[in-house]
C-alpha cells in the first residue's frame, strides 16, 4: 500500500476510487469488464460493499461440503463413473464418498504399490474387469473437475446376506472366530441387521482393519477417508469370548456401565489410532465418520460416541445420518446437535430416497434450509442410487 502523505484532498480521493476499481477488477466479477474507472468515487464506494457482500456470498458456497455417498453399484466400470463424475459436477456437488469397501472387500488394488500395511482383502464380487481400478480411476477423473475423493469404507460389518458372494478366503471363513457374539455366546448371524460383524474388542480385528486403512491412504491420492459401521450392531452383541476375556483382564470393577464403557473406548481408541496413522502417512487426508444422528441412541446402544471423537480431536468431521423425513423431527435433532457447539465440524446427511419415489424433493430441499441457517460443515446426501432414481437433481436446491 502507498503510505506517503498527500498534499490535497484531491490526491487522496484519486488514489481511493482508484483501489476500488482494483479490487473490483481482480474479484470474480470482473468478468462482467464493467469501466468503474470513469465514475466518480462516491458511486465506487457504493459499489464497494456490494462487492465484498457477493464476494463472501460465493466464497461461503463455495466452503460448504456438498456430499454424495455413491455405492459400489455406481463404480463397477469407467462408463458408471465418467456419468457419475459429469452428474456431480454439473450439479455443484464438490465431494464424493466413494464405497470401495463393501463387504471386507476391495473396489481397489490392495496393496498397490506399497505392502507396508499388509491388506489380504480380495477384490469385490461385482467387478468383472480383474485390470479395472475403480479408485485410481474416480481420483483421476474428480481430479480434473475439482472434485474431492472420499474413500467411504464399510468397517465391522463384513459379511452381506448372500455368503455366496464372499471369497472363499474372506476373513469371515478365514477367522470366524473374530465374528462377535450376543450374551449367550451365540455367533451373530449373517442374515441379521446388515450383516455379520467383527468384534471390535479383539485387538487382532482392530490391527487387520487398521491395516487395511492405512494400505489405503498410503497407496492412492484419496483426499479423505470416511469410516462407515463405526460402532457395534447393537447394545446386546459383543460378547465374542475373546474380547469379553479381554474385558474381564482390564477391568477390576465389573458392571453393566464398566462394560458399557470398555466398548465405547475399544471404538474411540481405534478411531484416534487411526487418525494418527493416517496423518502420519498423508497429513492432508482427512478421516471422517458416517454416524448415527441422534448422540444419546449413538453412544448407549452402539457404542459410538462420536461427541468426544470430535472434543477429543480423535478425527477431522462427522457425516450425521439424520435420515428423517419429518420435518419437526430433523429440526429437533439438529437443534441438539448445535449445543455441542462443533457444528463446523459437522456435516448433516440427508435422506435422498425412498420408496417409489414418494419423497418428494420440496422436502430434501427444507432440511437443507435448516442446515444451512444454523452453519454446518456442509451437507450430503444418500444416496447417488436414489437420487437417480427418482430424478431428485432436476430440483434440488445445490447452487
Amino acid at each position: 500500500m502507498n503510505t506517503k502523505k498527500f498534499n490535497t484532498e484531491k490526491q487522496r480521493n484519486t488514489l481511493k476510487r482508484k483501489t476500488v476499481v482494483e479490487t473490483f477488477r481482480r474479484s470474480p466479477f470482473s468478468v462482467f469488464r464493467f469501466p468503474f474507472s470513469f465514475l466518480p468515487f462516491p458511486v465506487s464506494r457504493f459499489l464497494f460493499p456490494i462487492s465484498c457482500l457477493l464476494l463472501f456470498t460465493i466464497s461461503s458456497l463455495n466452503a460448504e461440503i456438498r456430499a454424495i455417498w455413491v455405492p459400489i453399484w455406481d463404480l463397477k466400470t469407467p462408463e458408471e463413473i465418467d456419468v457419475l463424475i459429469e452428474d456431480v459436477h454439473k450439479n455443484g456437488l464438490n465431494q464424493i464418498l466413494a464405497e470401495v469397501r463393501y463387504r471386507g472387500d476391495a473396489l481397489y488394488f490392495p496393496n498397490k504399490k506399497d505392502s507396508t500395511y499388509p491388506n489380504p482383502e480380495k477384490r469385490s464380487y461385482v467387478l468383472q474387469d480383474t485390470l479395472f481400478d475403480p479408485l485410481e480411476y474416480l481420483i483421476k477423473k474428480a481430479k480434473a473437475n475439482k472434485i474431492e475423493v472420499h474413500a467411504w469404507l464399510t468397517m465391522y460389518v463384513v459379511t452381506p446376506h448372500k455368503l455366496e458372494n464372499i471369497h472363499p478366503e474372506h476373513i469371515y471363513f478365514l477367522h470366524p472366530e473374530w465374528i462377535t457374539a450376543d450374551f449367550t455366546g451365540e455367533k451373530m448371524p449373517n442374515d441379521i441387521l446388515e450383516g455379520a460383524y467383527l468384534d471390535p474388542g479383539i485387538p487382532e480385528v482392530q490391527e487387520y482393519l487398521f491395516n487395511v486403512v492405512m494400505d489405503i491412504a498410503l497407496n492412492y491420492e484419496i483426499d479423505g477417508i470416511q469410516l462407515d459401521y463405526i460402532r457395534y450392531p447393537d447394545r446386546e452383541f459383543g460378547y465374542n469370548e475373546i474380547a469379553y476375556q479381554k474385558y474381564r483382564e482390564e477391568m477390576k470393577f465389573q458392571d453393566a456401565e464398566s462394560w458399557q464403557d470398555w466398548k465405547k473406548n475399544q471404538i474411540s481408541n481405534f478411531v484416534k489410532r487411526l487418525y494418527n496413522g493416517i496423518k502420519s502417512v498423508s497429513s492432508n487426508t482427512e478421516l471422517t465418520a458416517a454416524v448415527i444422528s441422534k448422540p444419546g441412541k449413538a453412544e448407549n446402544i452402539y457404542s459410538q460416541n462420536w461427541k468426544e471423537w470430535l472434543q477429543e480431536d480423535y478425527i477431522d468431521k462427522v457425516y450425521l445420518m439424520a435420515y428423517q423425513t419429518d420435518k419437526d423431527d430433523f429440526q429437533a435433532n439438529i437443534d441438539t446437535v448445535s449445543t455441542f457447539q462443533m457444528n463446523g465440524k459437522i456435516v448433516v446427511g440427508l435422506r435422498a430416497w425412498s420408496k417409489n419415489c414418494s419423497y418428494s424433493v420440496s422436502k430434501i430441499n427444507e432440511k437443507i434450509d435448516i442446515v444451512r441457517k444454523q452453519n454446518f460443515a456442509g451437507i450430503s446426501f444418500f444416496s447417488y442410487s436414489g437420487i437417480k432414481e427418482c430424478g431428485y437433481f432436476n430440483g434440488l436446491s445445490l447452487k
